[in-house]
Order: C-alpha cells, then sequence, then structure tokens
C-alpha cells in the first residue's frame, strides 16, 4: 500500500518547508540565484503554516504589518544604494533576496519575523565575513545564507520542540 503525503498535515508542510529552505541554500550559494518556484513554493508553504497556527484575524494583521516593515526596509534600501552606493537597486539587492524577505513576512507572526529578520542578516553577515575568501563570487548569497539560519532554527524546534514560532 502506497502511503502518500497529506498536504493538509502542519508536520508534513514543515518537512516540505524546511526541505525548500536547504533548496534555496544550495541554489542560491552554488548559482547566486534561486530558481523563482522554488521560493514562490516558500511563500505559500510559510503562509499556509502560519495561518495554520494562528487565528485568522492574527494571520492577516500580521501579514499587513510586516508588509509594512518590508516596503519601509525595501525603500531604506533602495534610497540607500541610490545614494550612498550610487548604484541601481538591482545591483545591490536581488529578486530571490527581495521575494525570501516576503516569505519571511507572510511565513511568520511579526515578532518572530522581526527577530527571525534580523538575527539572519546578522548571521548571514558572519557566514559570508568567515567564508568569502573560499567563494568564487563576491555577491552574497543573502537569501541563501537566511535560508540556512531558518533551516536551522526550525530544524532544532522541531527536534527538540524549544518554543512555537507561531505564538511568541
Amino acid at each position: 500500500m502506497v502511503k502518500y503525503v497529506n498536504f493538509t498535515n502542519k508536520k508534513h508542510l514543515t518537512y516540505i518547508y524546511i526541505i525548500l529552505l536547504l533548496c534555496i541554500f544550495f541554489q542560491d550559494l552554488k548559482e547566486r540565484k534561486v530558481y523563482q518556484i522554488v521560493l514562490l513554493l516558500t511563500i505559500v508553504i510559510g503562509g499556509v503554516l502560519h495561518y495554520k497556527n494562528t487565528f485568522l484575524e492574527l494571520f492577516l494583521n500580521s501579514i499587513m504589518i510586516n508588509s509594512v516593515l518590508l516596503v519601509l526596509l525595501l525603500f531604506v534600501l533602495y534610497l540607500y544604494s541610490r545614494f550612498k552606493m550610487h548604484k541601481k537597486f538591482e545591483d545591490t539587492l536581488g529578486l530571490g533576496d527581495v521575494l525570501f524577505f516576503i516569505a519571511l513576512g507572510i511565513g511568520f507572526p511579526t515578532l518572530t519575523f522581526l527577530v527571525l529578520l534580523a538575527t539572519s542578516l546578522i548571521f548571514s553577515l558572519l557566514i559570508y565575513l568567515i567564508i568569502k575568501s573560499n567563494l568564487k563570487s563576491k555577491k552574497v548569497p543573502l537569501a541563501g545564507f537566511q535560508a540556512l539560519f531558518i533551516f536551522i532554527i526550525l530544524f532544532i524546534n522541531l527536534v527538540f520542540n524549544i518554543v512555537n514560532i507561531y505564538t511568541v
């Protein structure tokens, strides 16, 4: 008898989500680009997990607040790249990075989103500084490093059941 994956089961969705995070990490590290379908699946599955772990009103409220915060963050990054770095925005932050920010914003409640965003950016900076001499490209695989960090956090939480990241 063949058993099928139950896509309504939160645990199965979590497994798929962490596999997608690993895909993002390896693709971004190797090619400095991530297939958009992987990012879109990450956005959808992260959103479904968030929705299944909270009330509709809190889910919608979190997405609204996170969206405003992301627009502000991207606007500041745009201004910084344009006027301080004198570069086009597309040359400083890739579409994959923006889509990954959106995945975090849809996939987690506001407090968790802010903590994960800030700590994953710090993690990405530290990892890049440690291994930059071994990288062929000097571009930072930001979405990949952030995905690795989120993978580690979710995997540890999955194994040890430390905290419910959706009700923090």
